[in-house]
């Protein structure tokens, strides 16, 4: 018989197998019985930072892009809006707050109705949304560039 043991080939021993020659390594390192080539923590911190400028600037490309597009879909949705408005009697049922205040007080309840449900709240709701994804989008990238990641 044979008394040497086969390597199990279960991905969890050698997970466990691969930690140990790792910290071996590690301990060599630390015992300083491994040269280090010189410039090479230098050389990987340069490359570190390289990635994440690179992946800054991606990101501010990106959120740029969401931020100018939320401009423009804003546009068609506060002229949506304004339709909406005028369509809806919004305006009518406002004058008579001010025009006639003592009916306001008398009927104020119908009045206070009448507003709300000629108020367009699907295009309300919309732009809010966007103007939240704006907001967001702007400060996201205000944000990356404070923290000099991003440069010309």
């Amino acid at each position: 018989m044979n008394s040497s043991i086969a390597p199990n080939p279960h991905p969890a021993s050698y997970s466990t197998s691969m930690n140990e020659e790792f910290k071996k390594i590690l301990n060599k390192v630390d015992a300083k019985e491994v040269s280090i080539p010189s410039g090479l923590a230098e050389s990987i911190i340069f490359r570190i930072n390289n990635k994440a400028k690179q992946s800054s600037k991606i990101k501010t490309l990106g959120l740029s892009i969401v931020s100018a597009l939320s401009v423009i879909v804003a546009i068609p949705i506060i002229s949506q809006i304004t339709t909406s408005f005028t369509q809806s009697g919004f305006y009518n049922y406002l004058s008579i707050i001010f025009s006639d205040g003592d009916m306001a007080l008398v009927y104020w309840k119908e009045i206070l109705f009448s507003l709300a449900e000629s108020l367009p709240i699907v295009g309300i709701l919309g732009l809010l949304i966007v103007l939240t994804v704006f907001t967001w989008s702007t400060l996201m990238t205000a944000s990356i560039v404070r923290r000099g990641l991003v440069t010309a």
